[in-house]
Formats: C-alpha cells, sequence, structure tokens
C-alpha cells in the first residue's frame, strides 16, 4: 500500500544552527510525495537565509510577521499545509532513516541526546499497555513522544482547533491528548528521530513555569474526560503529574517549588517514600555533602 502524502512541518526561530541539519534528515527519507514547510517565528538571526540557500521544488518558506510562539508557527504551518498528513520536526532536531506515518496519529521511537551528538537516553520502545483506542489515558499520565516524532492527520489537527497559543509550554502534550481522546494512536517502537537537549530549549527557558502551564492543561483535560475516568484514575494521574513536573523543577534549582510539587504528589499516592528519598537526596546540603566526600 503506498505512503499518503505528507508535509513536514518544521517551526524556526533562530535556528540559524541547525536548520540545515533538520532538512537534510528529511531529504534523506524515502518517500515519493511529500512536501516541507519552514515557519519562520520572526527570527532575528539567518534562519531565513539558510532556508532559501537550500531551495527545493517540495521546499517552502513562511515568514511570520511577528513572533508568535511555537504554537502559533505550528498552527500556521498547519493552514499552510496542501497534504492530509503533517510529519512534525523542530528545527533543532533531525529524523534518522525511514521515518513513515500510516496512521491517524503515529508516533515512533527516539534518542536524546547532547549538543555533541553522545546518546543520553532512548525513548518510547517501550509503549505502556493501552489499544489505540485508549492510549488517551497514558498521556494523561505521561508523555510518551516527543513533537518531532509525531506524524497526525491535518483535518484532525483543525478539528481540535489547532495548538493552545496561550501556552508557552506542554502545547504539543496537549495537541497529542485532545487527538488521542478523540481517534487512534499508534506508536512505532523504533528509534527513528534524534532530539537534541539543547541549552536554550523551551524547557530549559521557562524552567520554574513549567508546571504553571502542564498542570491546568491537564486539569482541563480531566474535567472534559471526567465520564470516561474513574476517581482513583484522576488521583493517580494527577500523583504523577504533580511529581514528576516537582522533580523536574526541583531539578534545576528551584528547591522550595519543587519540593511543594512533589510532597503533593506524595499526599495524591504517588510513590511517598521514593519521593521522600528523592527530595533528600538531591537537596543542596545533600549535594554539597556528595562531593566533599568525593574529593
Amino acid at each position: 500500500m503506498p505512503y499518503p502524502p505528507v508535509t513536514v512541518l518544521i517551526p524556526a526561530y533562530n535556528a540559524a544552527r541547525t536548520i540545515e541539519r533538520a532538512l537534510v534528515s528529511v531529504w534523506r527519507q524515502d518517500y515519493p510525495e511529500m512536501e516541507v514547510i519552514v515557519v519562520d517565528d520572526c527570527s532575528t538571526d539567518d534562519t531565513c537565509i539558510h532556508v532559501e540557500g537550500m531551495a527545493r521544488r517540495n521546499l517552502r518558506l513562511v515568514r511570520l510577521d511577528k513572533n508568535r510562539g511555537v504554537s502559533g508557527a505550528l498552527n500556521a504551518g498547519i493552514r499552510q499545509a496542501r497534504n492530509g498528513y503533517i510529519a512534525f520536526l523542530d528545527a533543532d532536531d533531525e529524523w534518522l532513516a525511514d521515518k513513515h506515518p500510516d496512521m491517524t496519529l503515529i508516533a515512533c521511537g527516539g534518542e536524546s541526546v547532547d549538543a555533541a551528538g553522545r546518546t543520553l537516553h532512548t525513548f518510547g520502545l517501550r509503549p505502556p499497555p493501552y489499544s489505540p483506542r485508549e492510549f488517551w489515558r497514558a498521556l494523561l499520565v505521561k508523555t510518551y513522544f516527543s513533537r518531532s516524532t509525531v506524524v497526525a492527520r491535518r483535518t484532525k489537527l483543525l478539528e481540535v482547533g489547532g495548538f493552545d497559543e496561550a501556552l508557552m509550554v506542554a502545547e504539543d502534550q496537549d495537541m497529542w491528548i485532545k487527538l488521542a481522546s478523540n481517534g487512534e494512536t499508534g506508536l512505532m517502537p523504533e528509534v527513528l528521530v534524534r532530539i537534541y537537549d539543547m541549552p536554550d530549549s523551551l524547557a530549559t527557558r521557562y524552567g520554574e513555569r513549567e508546571a504553571e502551564f502542564t498542570l491546568p492543561m491537564i486539569r482541563n483535560h480531566l474535567r472534559h474526560l471526567a465520564f470516561r475516568l474513574s476517581k482513583r484514575e484522576t488521583r493517580h494521574i494527577l500523583g504523577h503529574r504533580y511529581a514528576a513536573l516537582g522533580r523536574n523543577i526541583y531539578g534545576r534549582g528551584f528547591y522550595g517549588r519543587g519540593a511543594a510539587l512533589v510532597s503533593r504528589g506524595a499526599l495524591l499516592g504517588n510513590r511517598p517514600l521514593q519521593n521522600l528519598v528523592y527530595l533528600v537526596s538531591a537537596s543542596p546540603p545533600m549535594i554539597h555533602l556528595k562531593r566533599h566526600l568525593r574529593r
């Protein structure tokens, strides 16, 4: 069965250092019908010059007249797309060979690497035990894939209202939950994408504010999906989210806010003993003591 035509959508903001690598990785794909749209979110560097220098028949550059954030750039690209499937790729990531779509919403595995290309960890290789129709339950608990691993139907993206432009982070998590709760999700447990852990990423820039956007988003989905969830499931979801976000924030050095979130997760039943041990072992005094003992 032939693959359907796909539009590769790359949102870019000040991506001059990495955009060529991303585009080259797209053109490595053995895929017959593919258009590539780079949406420049009002960059202040030479992103557009690099894209124009790689001109190809199937490459389009969309320039926004003001900075709209990643959700705004994604929505602009979705509206411009000519094909029925949208494949997402961040401007600082790259696809590996043979990444193909064949479902309404499908994601593959990937590897997270540092700026030098050294593998930090892999993900998406052990999907949770949910059917394609029930995978939204897993996505409420945690995000199992990165934006650059996802292919989705354009009609579905438009039906659910596009990406939420009010979310500075977690806009992709929000979208995957919306899509998964309105259709089927497929996972390919293969490493087909390389995600670069960049020091200027959105997660790093927004740091302590991650919970400010993510938790209300999750609570909003829990309200809309309450008729499909038990109270026990809801408590489990919130406990995991509070603890995981708290650990992320605590690990970035925001100890007060992080500890409060981890504690809230523990009170909701998320691994109370393990979370307590984490707060003690990752606290500044304990880190200082460990460093002193290594001398």
